[in-house]
């Protein structure tokens, strides 16, 4: 069961914590009930039913509350008043909306909407924007959920928004909606600047999003960023002694464990939630606690545990709830999993084959009502099913419908995990992060800068003053100096004030200009993006052209056989390239699939080794020689890599990249890549002893998470992407003439199997000072 919480982030984005119920009515709402019914005139009846409503509102009692907010609607639309017509049609749409009555409650918006524009009540219009945003962007019009966004974001900077905290919700609407889109680029700029205007303007409101972060990284397997999100809305919700917030994190830190297959801490969080939602009867919050639960079991095959806990979800659960089907679903997956995880021979044993069947029909019926909804849906719904069904249906023998969904599984997972999507996000965050750190280096250099100067002018001040103060021969002199000096310090702090608000503002603008920027090149990749999806189209066509030409040629039986064996040495060609271009399972999949797609991996170790001195050295010796013993050192390195099982990814001009612990995951990844660097340099020092051409080397590695895949349809590559790759670079700029620098990271991983020289903090590019460590020969 893969990704499960993105479901639940669906509800999070779109419900709205309420629970409906029926009270009986109190003396307040009678006694206005009486006075309605008393009620001769239409302003009368508008204002005492909008009253009654308001009540009902304060009572949860959602039903009894739209009854008498359309009876307000119908009085003021007789009355002709605008605004109230307006606000009317409002309050009804977002009750609507809250009940999740996503189609009425449009037409309701949209018709507060035509009323609300025609006033100059920008924070109700603003309010209206946000709502019709939500619903749009639950109808999947992603375009027209931004587009309502961005218009509550231009009132504000008209400064006709008194209300703030509607902009904020228009920031975590957008980064809402696309996220629910699942475009990770614009997902992670609009988290980020949702979180940098929540800093600045509701510190009070970071813990919601710390969350929403937490989830976001969470769904794209970044665990480390994830745990220190939720770490976070933790901190505060223990600041605040706010148990259900304090709950509702420590939820989604178990959900983190159990992603990343640390089962028993993961329980131990779960549990601390689950007391705390059972002792408080918070049923909504109960049915995802038992759903990460039955996700723990089933990921260990428990399946019957499995079942008990999503069944007490179910039983929380009701078909009215928004996660009920997925509830179902869920069970539905355990019940056919459990089955074909069972020993059985299902072409033979006709009584568990009927079982099967049954199974296939119900999930089909689960899965048909995904496929039918015309709001948001988990892609992983559809990827779990689907993936399902192909394994079902090929234990039955039914191979045509094995096929039939095995096609729609890659589908899917290549439309949400492709490597363009993956890599694009990789990049942007990489930039984003490398920019915002450049920025936040250069303000914190200038702030010292003027704080020195300050502390300078100062001192002189009062030097110069403590030398009047001695030459001064009357007390009233002395009292003008000490008057004259505490006015001219003041003039410099003001100064230095003023200096320090400018450089504030340049960096504030740097950022927006900077976002500008990479607004530009992103519509500059899409172009290019499109432009490479047609040449694949073009390269599949002609793919498709030559087999069919290959189908017309095969009517002799000698000539057949000819070639069937030319056939089978190019064959045998083209698969030893392969695998000199990619690693064996990557090839593999390739050549079984026909694609492959981008992956994440949690733990591996980055070497960037480079020659110091290369171009000097090229000018001293010749081109021609200096290429020769690059030949020479990259082959051995490739025999190095190999017996240490390294992946060599790409030689960049005299730099060599490798990875340790992909495409398959190794614990040993990091000792690994140490083992190999100090071969490296071993060999390195050897070479310098017999050939006096021999060139220097330095060597850095970063351990870390990164992406991996392939690149480009045209002569393409496997590659890596991630901060990983970045500051694996740093430290090989940081290091020395035959030299294995690593990293913090690195050091943690291997600190007990070599011996080191501690570095201290050393000053990398983009990144601020950073631990280094000299790995030293054995």
């Amino acid at each position: 069961m893969k990704k499960q919480y993105s479901l639940f982030f669906l509800i999070f984005l779109f419900s709205f914590g309420i629970n409906f119920y029926h009270a009986q009515d109190s003396k307040e709402i009678t006694s206005l009930k009486n006075k309605l019914n008393a009620a001769k005139i239409d302003i009368d009846r508008a204002k005492l039913s909008e009253e009654i409503a308001n009540t009902y509102i304060d009572t949860k009692n959602i039903d009894s509350a739209l009854v008498y907010g359309k009876i307000s609607l119908s009085s003021y639309k007789k009355l002709n008043n605008i605004e109230q017509i307006g606000r009317s049609n409002l309050f009804i749409g977002n009750l609507l909306t809250q009940k999740m009555n996503i189609s009425e409650s449009e037409k309701y918006l949209i018709e507060a909407e035509k009323y609300l524009n025609k006033t100059e009540n920008y924070d109700k219009r603003a309010l209206n924007y946000y709502l019709l945003a939500s619903v749009n962007s639950i109808n999947k019009n992603s375009k027209v959920a931004n587009e309502y966004c961005n218009l509550i974001l231009n009132l504000d900077q008209q400064k006709r928004i008194k209300d703030k905290k509607l902009v904020l919700l228009a920031y975590q609407r957008l980064f809402q909606n696309n996220f629910a889109q699942e475009n990770l680029v614009q997902g992670y700029k609009s988290l980020n600047t949702y979180i940098e205007f929540t800093k600045a303007n509701f510190p009070e409101y970071l813990y919601q999003a710390y969350n929403l972060a937490g989830i976001f990284y969470l769904s794209n397997k970044d665990f480390r960023k994830s745990l220190k999100y939720f770490d976070e809305s933790l901190t505060l919700a223990n600041k605040s002694k706010d148990d259900f917030k304090i709950a509702n994190s420590k939820m989604f830190i178990g959900n983190i464990y159990s992603e990343t297959k640390q089962y028993e801490k993961a329980r131990s969080f779960l549990e601390d939630s689950k007391q705390y939602f059972e002792k408080n009867k918070l049923n909504d919050n109960l049915k995802m606690i038992y759903y990460y639960l039955s996700d723990i079991d089933f990921k260990q095959k428990k399946y019957e545990k499995a079942e008990t806990e999503i069944n007490k979800s179910l039983a929380l659960s009701s078909d009215k709830d928004p996660m009920y089907n997925y509830y179902v679903c869920q069970k539905g997956l355990i019940n056919l999993n459990g089955l074909l995880d069972e020993n059985i021979d299902f072409k033979t044993n006709l009584e568990k084959q009927n079982e099967l069947k049954n199974l296939i029909r119900l999930q089909s019926q689960n899965l048909d009502y995904f496929e039918n909804q015309k709001t948001i849906v988990a892609s992983e719904i559809f990827i779990q099913n689907y993936e399902a069904l192909y394994k079902a249906y090929e234990k039955l023998g039914n191979y045509e419908k094995a096929l039939f969904y095995l096609k729609k599984f890659d589908a899917k997972s290549e439309e949400t995990y492709g490597l363009e999507k993956m890599k694009s996000f990789a990049d942007t965050q990489s930039d984003f992060e490398l920019q915002e750190q450049k920025a936040k280096i250069e303000l914190q250099e200038q702030t010292k800068r003027f704080q020195l100067q300050k502390e300078i002018e100062l001192k002189a001040l009062k030097f110069e003053y403590e030398k009047k103060q001695a030459a001064a021969k009357t007390e009233e002199e002395r009292r003008r100096l000490l008057l004259e000096e505490d006015l001219k310090r003041k003039e410099i702090q003001i100064k230095y004030e003023e200096q320090q608000k400018a450089a504030n503002l340049k960096f504030l603008k740097e950022k927006e200009i900077s976002k500008i920027n990479q607004e530009k090149k992103d519509a500059v990749a899409k172009a290019e993006l499109e432009t490479s999806k047609s040449e694949k189209n073009m390269w599949a066509i002609g793919a498709a052209l030559s087999l069919l030409l290959l189908g017309f040629a095969g009517y002799s039986y000698n000539q057949k056989r000819k070639d069937n064996k030319k056939i089978a040495e190019e064959k045998q060609k083209s698969e030893n390239l392969l695998l000199n271009i990619l690693p064996h399972e990557v090839a593999e999949e390739l050549k079984e699939k026909g694609t492959t797609r981008a992956k994440h991996f949690d733990e591996v170790s980055v070497i960037f080794t480079d020659f110091v001195n290369f171009t000097a050295n090229s000018e001293k010796i010749g081109v021609q020689e200096v290429l020769n013993e690059l030949n020479i050192c990259f082959t051995e390195f490739d025999s190095i890599m190999e017996k240490h099982g390294l992946e060599k990814i790409k030689t960049i001009g005299d730099a060599y990249l490798a990875v340790s612990g992909l495409p398959v995951s190794n614990k040993e990844h990091a000792k690994n890549a140490v083992k190999a660097s100090l071969e490296i340099l071993s060999y390195i020092q050897q070479r310098k002893l017999q050939h006096p051409n021999a060139l220097d080397i330095r060597i850095g590695i970063h351990s870390g998470p990164l992406i991996a895949g392939i690149v480009g349809v045209k002569k393409f590559a496997y590659d890596i992407w991630g901060d990983t790759v970045n500051t694996a670079a740093r430290m090989e700029q940081n290091s020395a003439s035959g030299k294995l620098n690593i990293s913090e990271a690195t050091y943690q991983l291997v600190k007990d199997d070599f011996a080191f020289e501690y570095r201290g903090k050393i000053e990398t590019k983009g990144k601020g000072a950073m631990d280094m460590y000299f790995v030293s020969p054995s």
